[in-house]
């Protein structure tokens, strides 16, 4: 990001007390990582995050966030007063996506959300200016971070989307309104919250609740959970899985310790190596090509 604290206070419908002028390229909200240039957000945690204001401006922060009515607000740095930091967060990222606009993947997944993220990054970086999840900022508050940390010239932007209770990503999914939504299995993970995997795919399934009027889901065709409900979607959908009815999937599949070959329905004769042991990277790899595929890489 690259933004003015002028236009950082206008996005947040607040306004800042002094340095308006001043560029910030980056948000933080742990303390000890803020840098020259960056804007601190005061998070609510196990520590309220106001304590440590001045800890991030000693390290370079150039702005902090301020909660409204909290007391203590410094009169000595630029600040920002706002409802909830969290919120004018999320605010800021989605001002900041507006702003950049680039294509939008959201990825999720009871599992290999994140290999097949890496795997879809890599295929668009091919062609594209790619941004992607780092680690594992997929929450709430990771999400919005990783938006704000893609460089203006960003076209393609690769989300991973984490959840572990419903409504989740229903709130990921309109945040940052995919261009593709990509669900890569239905499992048991978080079962003790949901109950039974009908529950778990509904909530995944949530991810297509900001899904763009002419997007695409991108959803393993081989479980039948997910095919019952994408087939009430007015979106596109594409299907990927070993199953011959969906619209890409692996034939001739060799497993090695350390890698995988295979080849697709799509190019026969083609065959596709992965540097990685694990049958079950097929899917993911196959979802990775079948994203390839829509925004035209080759």
């Amino acid at each position: 990001m690259k933004m003015q604290l002028a236009e950082i206070a206008k996005a947040l419908n607040s306004s800042v007390n002094m340095g308006e002028d001043k560029v910030i390229t980056s948000v933080v909200f742990d303390s000890r990582k803020a840098t020259p240039n960056s804007l601190f957000i005061p998070l609510a945690g196990v520590r309220d995050g106001h304590d440590f204001v001045s800890n991030a401006m000693a390290n370079g922060a150039e702005a902090t966030l301020w909660k409204k009515g909290h007391e203590g607000k410094p009169t000595d740095v630029p600040v920002i007063e706002v409802e909830d930091p969290l919120t004018a967060l999320q605010s800021l990222a989605k001002y900041y996506l507006g702003k950049v606009n680039p294509t939008v993947v959201g990825i999720t997944g009871s599992n290999g959300k994140t290999t097949t993220k890496d795997m879809v990054a890599a295929v668009l970086a091919k062609r594209f200016n790619v941004h992607k999840t780092q680690a594992n900022f997929n929450n709430e508050i990771g999400v919005p971070v990783t938006i704000l940390e893609m460089k203006p010239s960003t076209e393609i932007l690769v989300l991973e989307m984490g959840m572990d209770r419903p409504g989740q990503l229903d709130f990921l999914s309109k945040l940052t309104t995919p261009d593709i939504a990509v669900i890569t299995m239905i499992g048991e993970a978080h079962i003790e919250f949901f109950g039974t995997r009908d529950k778990i795919a509904d909530a995944k399934m949530e991810i297509t609740h900001g899904l763009k009027e002419d997007g695409t889901l991108v959803y393993n065709g081989d479980e039948p959970l997910l095919k019952e409900r994408a087939a009430k979607l007015k979106q596109y959908t594409k299907t990927f899985g070993r199953e011959l009815g969906n619209d890409l999937y692996a034939t001739s599949v060799t497993a090695a310790p350390n890698h995988v070959t295979f080849q697709v329905n799509e190019w026969p004769g083609l065959n596709f190596d992965l540097p990685m042991g694990g049958e079950y990277n097929v899917n993911n790899a196959l979802a990775a090509i079948m994203v390839g595929k829509l925004l035209h890489v080759k």
